[in-house]
């Protein structure tokens, strides 16, 4: 069985100890090869240039370049002739609240500072299946959301998507449930189908997605098909879209 490919890695951060500490915990990965570190957003675009990494772990507090000022250029220029190749973007940041932006630029993760070990191997479990395929289709493709960003108060809060158990649309609003408690989402339900992971979650009537590992039971009811959820939620399915929930759920 032939070795995994390396993914050759840049960092960017302007505070020495956290590229420093980025780094250790990158190095305890055999798959992970530490390219280079930049400092400032300029310096960043350069060495994206200079080393051609598969994946930046891009912090947002830069001097010159916010880290979102970098990935929007990166993105601008994906595809230009003479141009490397857009890496994958990882945002780390001591801050929450720039998780919605962050997935709008099509970042595959989010990692809050202080970066744990556990988290951080998660990210790389998915980057490695990434940043190994060198199709131009792969490399523009926006991955999958791994949490759901979602409006708390005046914060954001990031969910685990195993916390959520149906995301819907009501009074023009999108909402997610979790843990008995409705959360306003900046996504539409159409964006969330082409950004949530590949059967994860199931689209039952026009305005609602439902986990499908949070269904308890499903069955008919006049003629009308009804899913019960773990939490005591009853969700009716669209008769448009019934043949399909029973067909995923089979």
């Amino acid at each position: 069985m032939s070795a995994p490919a390396r993914v050759r890695a840049l960092i960017a951060d302007d505070e020495p100890r956290a590229r420093q500490f980025l780094e250790k915990l990158l190095r305890e990965h055999e798959t992970i090869e530490v390219a280079g570190a930049a400092r400032g957003g300029a310096d960043t675009l350069a060495l994206v240039e200079e080393l051609k990494p598969d994946v930046l772990f891009l912090d947002i507090h830069m001097p010159d370049l916010s880290g979102l000022e970098v990935a929007r250029h990166l993105a601008g220029r994906g595809g230009a002739p003479g141009v490397a190749r857009t890496p994958i973007i990882v945002f780390i940041t001591a801050y929450d609240r720039y998780a919605i932006e962050a997935f709008e630029v099509a970042a595959l993760d989010y990692l809050l500072k202080p970066i744990k070990r556990e988290r951080l191997a998660e990210t790389l479990r998915r980057l490695q299946s990434d940043a190994v395929d060198d199709a131009p289709a792969a490399r523009g493709r926006i991955p999958p959301l791994t949490r759901l960003p979602v409006r708390h108060r005046r914060e954001i809060k990031l969910l685990d998507l195993a916390q959520v158990p149906i995301i819907f649309s009501r009074d023009r609003l999108v909402l997610a449930r979790a843990d008995a408690h409705e959360y306003l989402v900046d996504y539409t339900l159409q964006d969330l189908e082409q950004r949530l992971p590949e059967g994860q979650f199931v689209r039952v009537h026009r305005a609602a997605l439902v986990n499908v590992s949070a269904i308890e039971s499903y069955g008919g009811e006049n003629g009308v098909l009804v899913l019960r959820l773990k939490d005591g939620m009853r969700v009716e399915a669209s008769e448009r879209r019934a043949a399909e929930v029973r067909r995923r759920l089979r």
